[in-house]
């Protein structure tokens, strides 16, 4: 892999945000900062902010809010050029726990209905296509209560990703060894089954990204060995249904020494972002390495 610019990343950890501060930060490739947003609803005593999605033209955001009366609503909310909430989704009650977002200014969802205790409902987890001026247009995947699909955000953080480019919707739930894509140009949804990987805790996914070209990658850290390894996985499809993730050359190596990859951030367009050591800074691949 190769690198040709660096980024500093900086979050304050928390998913409380304030009326008055930036609760989102959207930084360039060259540490600056590209876009900021105030994430508040008009009669809200307590916001929280549970994911991010980024187009070309806005930042959507999805969250919980409370009003005075201490009720609570679930909601995707969209960003104006001015850093400030322009339209809002509210889509209790289901909670939206993964967000991607669109360029044709619609957003998908992946998450979990809660009853009145707040509680997720088993059998209620669906990926949800809205519009902010018509709202719900379709709910799709019915999984019931098959291994792996109890827990919208799996067991630790990364072992389910949702990610999208311009062509595909793509769920990954490693709990479940499952990859879900949902083609937007045919309207089908395609389940392929991925070759196992170990469980945690010694195994984690720490990092996942689909390409504008479609190939999918994942950062990889595993602790049984000593010491402990990570590094960069390519998709490799069989082409019968079934995958299973590949190590891509000179990426393995001792976690935080050798490995040129601590974890991967996402894609940008067929570009990787990730990290390399826990010091914020972020490196561009040249192209996606293979």
């Amino acid at each position: 892999m190769r690198h040709n610019s660096q980024v500093t990343h900086a979050w304050n950890g928390t998913l409380q945000v304030t009326p008055n501060e930036a609760g989102v930060v959207l930084y360039d490739k060259d540490g600056r900062i590209a876009r900021e947003a105030v994430v508040w609803l008009d009669g809200a005593r307590n916001v929280s902010v549970g994911d991010v999605a980024v187009t070309r033209s806005a930042m959507v955001v999805s969250g919980v809010a409370s009003n005075q009366d201490g009720a609570l609503a679930n909601f995707i909310a969209e960003t104006s050029g001015d850093g400030r909430v322009q339209r809002v989704i509210r889509t209790t009650p289901f909670l939206p726990v993964y967000l991607c977002a669109l360029e044709d200014g619609t957003v998908w969802s992946y998450g979990e209905d809660r009853d009145d205790q707040l509680n997720g409902i088993q059998n209620s987890l669906r990926l949800r296509h809205y519009s902010f001026e018509k709202g719900q247009l379709s709910a799709l995947l019915d999984v019931g209560l098959e291994r792996g699909w109890i827990l919208s955000r799996g067991r630790y953080p990364g072992e389910i990703s949702f990610r999208c480019n311009a062509n595909t919707i793509v769920l990954h739930n490693a709990a479940s060894s499952e990859l879900i894509e949902f083609d937007l140009r045919s309207n089908l949804l395609r389940v392929t089954k991925v070759a196992p990987l170990p469980p945690p805790p010694e195994f984690h996914i720490t990092g996942f990204a689909l390409t504008d070209s479609g190939e999918l990658f994942a950062s990889l850290h595993d602790r049984s060995p000593k010491p402990a390894i990570s590094g960069l996985f390519r998709l490799s499809r069989d082409g019968k249904d079934g995958a299973k993730w590949v190590p891509v050359d000179g990426t393995m190596g001792s976690y935080l020494h050798d490995s040129p990859i601590e974890r991967l951030m996402g894609a940008d367009g067929d570009d990787l972002v990730y990290t390399s050591l826990k010091d914020g800074k972020m490196f561009w691949s040249k192209r996606s390495p293979q």
